[in-house]
């Protein structure tokens, strides 16, 4: 096994010189396409060699400078020769091994990914074409090619997903003690609770969530909350969980309470609110994609109430 891919290694080599035959190009382009541990093994190889040698303006002298540097060409035997090529050898392998931990552990510049948003909100397509829409100032972090047997990434930040179906290879999402397990269906989770709750609303299909309390099958309607001491679940009594990616704000007989605290949460603009004067008035309405200055002047007339947001606190009164 080790020989093979010791031969599959120089291959590869010579192929990212220029370096080969046809029949050997054919060769690897087709275990590119269907050879998973092929593709792992050449993106890996690559990336080691860019970091550790120099382009090959010249294919059959940078490949033949390489075997020089491990001692693969005949020389004249002598002490100083000698120790040039141990030289060489162990700058070599500390050139390789700065490398592979680069590839290994940095995210952005081996095998992992970053995707991160800013200010707004934005979607990224993983490599077994889930789809991941994540909230603003978010990241997902995720390998750029999923293991054979699961598909792992970790969400800071809030996030839905709409997972590929793939009963043998579980999608596992991990947000620090707390872990959600699926084989295909759509959820969102918000790991952003400042009380370090994770929260979960299924939309479709079955999700398993796991916490160091225990774990929960959460169904299509059903919300879940869970952190180190925390793991219950209810049924979906507000959809506008969704409303930074859909755009939509949705009412069915709120309280001004209810309705202040989405709103914090749906404008970023809003750091709190203050109620200063109450009301047992309950609202009924819709929004689509409309300011908050549009939706206060709405609110203001069916909760006869002043809306204005002052250094980042909307203050309610009369």
């Amino acid at each position: 096994m080790t020989s093979n891919i010791n031969n599959q290694e120089e291959l590869i080599v010579r192929y990212l010189c220029g370096d080969t035959s046809p029949e050997e190009i054919i060769t690897i382009e087709s275990l590119l396409e269907n050879d998973r541990e092929f593709i792992q093994l050449f993106n890996e190889t690559r990336f080691v060699w860019e970091q550790a040698a120099k382009p090959c303006y010249n294919p059959e002298q940078d490949w033949q400078a390489i075997r020089r540097r491990i001692g693969f060409t005949k020389k004249k035997s002598g002490a100083l020769s000698f120790f040039m090529r141990v030289a060489a050898v162990i700058g070599l392998v500390i050139s390789v091994s700065a490398g592979l931990w680069v590839y290994w552990n940095v995210p952005g510049y081996g095998r992992w990914v970053v995707f991160e948003t800013g200010a707004s909100s934005d979607s990224i397509v993983l490599p077994d074409q889930s789809i991941v829409f994540l909230n603003r100032n978010s990241s997902l972090k995720f390998l750029n090619s999923f293991k054979p047997d699961q598909r792992t990434v970790a969400l800071t930040g809030e996030g839905y997903f709409e997972i590929q179906q793939d009963k043998d290879r579980p999608f596992k999402v991990e947000t620090g003690i707390v872990q959600v397990h699926v084989t295909g269906t759509a959820f969102h989770l918000d790991a952003t609770h400042e009380n370090g709750i994770i929260e979960l609303n299924v939309t479709k299909g079955g999700v398993t969530i796991y916490s160091p309390t225990g774990s929960l099958d959460v169904k299509q309607g059903e919300r879940a909350l869970a952190g180190q001491r925390l793991i219950q679940k209810s049924l979906i009594s507000d959809n506008n969980f969704l409303s930074w990616k859909t755009g939509l704000l949705e009412f069915d007989n709120a309280t001004l309470y209810e309705i202040a605290k989405t709103l914090k949460d749906h404008f970023p603009e809003i750091e709190a609110f203050n109620i200063k004067d109450t009301t047992n008035i309950k609202v009924t309405t819709r929004f689509q994609k409309q300011s908050l200055h549009d939706i206060t002047e709405e609110l203001s007339l069916h909760f006869q109430k002043k809306f204005a947001l002052h250094n980042g606190v909307l203050v309610i009164s009369d």
